[in-house]
């Protein structure tokens, strides 16, 4: 059986498509488990009307604590031998579970994923279509993770960052990388939090071996994702952006450990995913008149610095390239200059 787990908060006409795509998929041996996350527009109770039609549907209520803390509900009560995300205000396309789980079948992965649609909120629309097959280890999926993370090239990343293009097996997640605990979702953040769990499960792969070691691609789009500027919003939130600046240690931490030649491609991409979520606080305390929320930012952008002298440290840091470590120096010593040199060219570049 397959597990599917989707957040519901205040999921308003975009939660009936979001629910029916996944209720009319192929594969029909699947439980839907919709955890509402304290929504006060409703979608609760449209969560419970579901739950009445569909046999298959299990709803959790719970009062709002974000989207990784409803997900890890969501995981503990999963009885699948598969786990699958979906959003809330996205969709899959038929026949997406059948072709992953087929996927899994023939090449003895277990991990399964598929390109996706982004749709923007302007409407353009932006996928990759080869229908390609590719298979990974796990130390692999890792590497193409971090090779493709803040890299705008046209969506041709392979292994996304995101879970809800996935189908994992659940075994993935009822421990931890060397038998540690299990994974969940930090419940500190919900912004990039969806990069320790596959980094987590990534290295359950690689902690196994042998024929057990494998992810499956596939380059045909079939999760539907509305990236919207309200969301995309949510991600300028101080919570969200410590959370983004800690995740940005992790990935340092599993790019210090792959081999010379892509450890300093990873290193450099870790400190780029840093320097979006140090450039987003920059640019939100210069958004706001509220003096409250200019310390929280503040206050928040020595949190990052404090952290980024913890990477300068490491001794995986030498690695890093000359360009970034450049930027890192004036984020660390200079941060106002910085913050004025950035906020001029983000504003002559969005002019040109």
């Amino acid at each position: 059986m397959l597990s599917v787990i989707v957040p519901v908060y205040n999921a308003g006409e975009w939660l009936e498509p979001c629910v029916r795509s996944i209720l009319n998929q192929s594969v029909r041996d699947l439980e839907l488990i919709l955890v509402d996350d304290g929504s006060a527009d409703g979608s609760g109770a449209a969560c419970d009307a579901f739950a009445a039609e569909d046999e298959r549907v299990c709803v959790i209520h719970r009062e709002n604590g974000g989207v990784s803390r409803a997900r890890n509900a969501g995981l503990d009560r999963a009885a699948g031998d598969y786990i699958a995300f979906v959003d809330c205000d996205d969709y899959i396309l038929p026949g997406m579970y059948e072709t992953l789980l087929g996927m899994l079948g023939q090449t003895g992965a277990r991990i399964a994923m598929c390109a996706v649609i982004d749709e923007r909120e302007s409407g353009q629309i932006l996928s990759r279509t080869t229908g390609e097959t590719k298979i990974f280890t796990g130390e692999d999926a890792l590497w193409e993770l971090l090779n493709s993370m803040g890299k705008a090239h046209g969506h041709q990343e392979t292994v996304w960052f995101s879970v809800w293009n996935k189908i994992y097996d659940a075994g993935l997640f009822r421990t931890g990388p060397e038998g540690g605990e299990a994974i969940r979702f930090d419940p500190a953040t919900d912004s990039a939090e969806d990069v320790p769990i596959n980094l987590a499960a990534f290295r359950n792969l690689s902690d196994i071996g042998g024929d057990d070691d494998k992810i499956a691609y596939l380059e045909t789009p079939f999760y539907f994702w509305r990236n919207r500027e309200g969301s995309q919003s949510l991600l300028r939130a101080p919570a969200a952006l410590r959370g983004g600046a800690e995740t940005s240690m992790l990935l340092f931490d599993a790019a210090s450990a792959l081999n010379p030649e892509r450890k300093r491609i990873g290193i450099t991409a870790a400190l780029r995913h840093f320097y979006w979520y140090y450039t987003a606080s920059v640019y939100a305390m210069s958004r706001t008149d509220d003096e409250g929320a200019k310390q929280e930012y503040a206050a928040l952008r020595e949190e990052m610095i404090d952290l980024l002298k913890l990477l300068k440290a490491r001794t995986a840091y030498r690695y890093t390239a000359l360009r970034f470590r450049i930027t890192v120096f004036f984020m660390v010593k200079a941060k106002g200059m910085f913050a004025c040199a950035w906020l001029l060219y983000r504003r002559i570049r969005r002019s040109a």
